[in-house]
């Protein structure tokens, strides 16, 4: 992981799902929406969410996919860590389907941010309900900077 795009995907997860990328269990990230700004071999913190509150990790992004709940399921289900009764539950009335092709996948858990620590370093800090980006430049005066060079 040699460079950082201009802005860095930041997802948060659910501690058990990202527990489940960590063990290479899950290697598609289900959102109802595809990000802006990332793309294929783009890279994505993942923030683990309340209780944790940390980021725990980077990956790189393989391909953005975009289909039906349907067809996503029939193609990747087996890779999404959830069940097809979560899926359903997850995507009920939606129309489109996103998954987030993960590779890569780099555990810092020993050496995890806490969300005060991102705090200090990224004035306003809030982790994102779908999407957020970090600034490289920022990144750069961070703990952030070894870990994901």
């Amino acid at each position: 992981m040699d460079s950082v795009d201009s802005n860095l995907l930041l997802v948060s997860i659910k501690p058990q799902f990202a527990e489940s990328i960590f063990r290479g269990e899950k290697t598609i990230e289900l959102r109802k929406s595809a990000p802006t700004k990332a793309g294929k071999d783009s890279y994505m913190l993942i923030y683990v969410t309340a209780p944790v509150k940390k980021v725990w990790g980077i990956c790189r992004i393989e391909s953005i996919i975009k289909e039906t709940p349907k067809e996503l399921w029939e193609k990747y289900g087996q890779k999404t860590g959830i069940t097809k009764s979560e899926f359903n539950d997850y995507y009920k009335e939606n129309k489109k389907a996103f998954g987030i092709e993960i590779t890569d996948v780099k555990n810092f858990l020993e050496n995890s941010i806490d969300l005060e620590n991102l705090r200090d370093y990224f004035p306003g800090f809030s982790p994102p309900q779908t999407y957020g980006y970090l600034n490289s430049e920022l990144i750069g005066n961070s703990p952030l900077k070894e870990l994901i060079s």
